[in-house]
């Protein structure tokens, strides 16, 4: 079949884990695609010519991808949470326009941002994937086409990590141990929920902070004084080195705002993925992945954090135990391999 893909922008987290990393088994299995990406991406602009102009050139490269579009004659076209990240839906309705079956993806909780669009948006849809069951929940409100497919990774790019000599060490091992955070650079701020914990062991024993983002301009509004911090600028193609330097990995998320409840697990999933524990906090999905202890530890309160990290950082069996049940969970329930055919079919699926 003929499949387009509608996505945000090509380093959005959401279009890499949730449609680029979909499209070499959509191509083995015979599916001809085209990937019609936002440019500049959903969230950015271009400096050197303001936000308005940015946002017209988004616009004329769309009107490019509909000509294309037209041309290509998808039979199913796959959109990301919409085609523009604003309240609009023109753009929307002129791709539902040139394909009999117009499948949504829903990752994040945009029913907030947007309450009116995205019903709207629900309701020109064929079928909605949802990420998470919370997500389903809403969707569900909407349409009665619906499917869970959570975020995936492919098990054959995340290779497990390296058995390391730390992974043995205890709390008076000469190489200090790596903790490890991941993300998006405004997320980076999420980390003050875990800074007090991170400053507490840092008095308490060695161990280094690795913080991997696009930039480092939101690092400045967390207190991390006396923590060893060490910054790397996130790159597509070293993802998988930066998460093998990690020992521990960490997903703290702010209690009490709405938004958290929808967030997918993705730095989690990444984390367990390359056979590393975590400690994330226990909102939406990461308490579900975390049920039980077996691939890493839930932490909500500063002593929480504290006890969390303390036991991690010194027990390397222990580390390594929930690093290979992390990867196995990952293996059944968030890999591409697991998650790939039942994407297939509901895109190759004829719309009534």
């Amino acid at each position: 079949m003929r499949i387009g893909f509608v996505t945000l922008g090509k380093n959005v987290p959401s279009t890499r884990f949730r449609f680029l990393a979909m499209v070499p088994y959509l191509r083995s299995r015979g599916h001809t695609l085209r990937l019609w990406t936002g440019r500049p991406a959903a969230y950015d602009h271009i400096p050197a010519i303001g936000w308005r102009a940015s946002q017209l050139l988004k616009r004329c490269v769309r009107w490019q991808q509909l000509l294309s579009a037209r041309l290509f004659r998808p039979d199913c076209i796959y959109l990301e949470r919409g085609v523009f990240h604003d309240n609009t839906l023109g753009f929307d309705r002129h791709f539902r326009r040139l394909t009999p079956r117009l499948v949504l993806d829903v990752d994040d909780a945009i029913f907030l941002t947007f309450p009116e669009k995205i019903p709207q948006l629900i309701a020109m849809s064929d079928h909605v994937v949802a990420s998470t069951p919370t997500l389903v929940e809403y969707v569900a409100q909407h349409t009665a086409h619906w499917s869970l497919i959570p975020t995936s990774v492919s098990m054959e790019r995340y290779q497990p990590r390296p058995f390391a000599q730390t992974d043995e060490a205890t709390s008076g091992q000469a190489k200090p141990l790596t903790v490890g955070w991941i993300g998006t650079a405004p997320n980076v701020a999420f980390l003050s929920v875990c800074a007090p914990a991170l400053r507490e062991i840092a008095r308490q024993q060695p161990f280094r902070m690795l913080i991997v983002a696009p930039h480092d301009r939101f690092l400045s509004s967390v207190d991390l004084s006396g923590v060893d911090v060490q910054f790397i600028t996130w790159q597509a193609e070293r993802e998988i080195e930066h998460l093998h330097l990690m020992d521990i990995g960490l997903m703290p998320l702010p209690d009490g705002q709405l938004w958290m409840r929808y967030k997918a697990a993705t730095k989690l999933i990444q984390y367990l993925a390359v056979g590393i524990p975590a400690i994330a906090s226990p909102i939406g999905v990461n308490a579900d992945i975390l049920d039980n202890s077996r691939v890493g530890l839930a932490a909500t309160t500063t002593d929480q954090w504290v006890n969390a990290l303390t036991k991690l950082l010194n027990d390397g069996a222990l580390r390594r135990r929930m690093g290979q049940q992390g990867r196995e969970l990952v293996t059944s329930r968030f890999s591409i391999e697991a998650n790939a055919p039942r994407l297939e079919e509901i895109l190759t699926t004829r719309s009534p």
